[in-house]
């Protein structure tokens, strides 16, 4: 029930930080965030003990693990040229071995927590931290002083969804320009 629990927050998370994004009109950040809710969703749904779901989730979990992060480090494009270099990047992060994979979300990372991002740089930093931390640290697999590292990890995940919301990651250049509220 606690990985149903864990899921369902991390899903709720990412959808806010996705709408916080739409907001701020950062179309492919809310896209990564949505992925990563409609695979936790997916998630809960198995570990509530629907098993049909399992393949839809493991798939979604090997696509979000491998393109998320790049989506919401791009924010906003605007040009054509690159959305197609992004679409490029998005299927060459698809078929590459695991290392370039992880190699390409260190530097999404790396994008995201930048100066000058967002709003609120330290958030950004902790968010990026705290993502790297879920993957290379607290893990999926086994216990940690009893709690499943699955668990943890997912709410490692939500922790750093919120950073990033709160944060109010923004793209580079003279297309991110955020709404006069948000400007001040």
């Amino acid at each position: 029930m606690l990985s149903v629990l864990c899921e369902v927050m991390l899903c709720s998370a990412c959808l806010w930080a996705g709408t916080i994004s739409l907001k701020d009109r950062q179309g492919w950040r809310a896209a990564g965030f949505l992925l990563i809710a409609v695979t936790a969703l997916m998630g809960a749904l198995v570990f509530a003990g629907l098993e049909q779901v399992r393949p839809a989730h493991q798939f979604l979990s090997g696509v979000s693990a491998r393109i998320a992060l790049l989506l919401i480090a791009v924010g906003c494009l605007r040009r054509i040229s690159q959305r197609l270099l992004l679409v490029a990047a998005l299927a060459c992060l698809l078929w590459v071995p695991n290392q370039w994979a992880l190699a390409g979300n260190l530097l999404a990372l790396i994008a995201i927590a930048w100066p000058g991002r967002s709003q609120r740089w330290s958030l950004a930093v902790a968010g990026s931290l705290l993502f790297a931390f879920a993957g290379l640290v607290v893990g999926s697999r086994g216990e940690w002083q009893g709690i499943a590292r699955q668990d943890l990890y997912h709410l490692t995940l939500m922790l750093a969804a919120l950073s990033w919301g709160i944060a109010r990651l923004v793209s580079t250049g003279p297309q991110s320009r955020l709404p006069t509220p948000l400007a001040r």
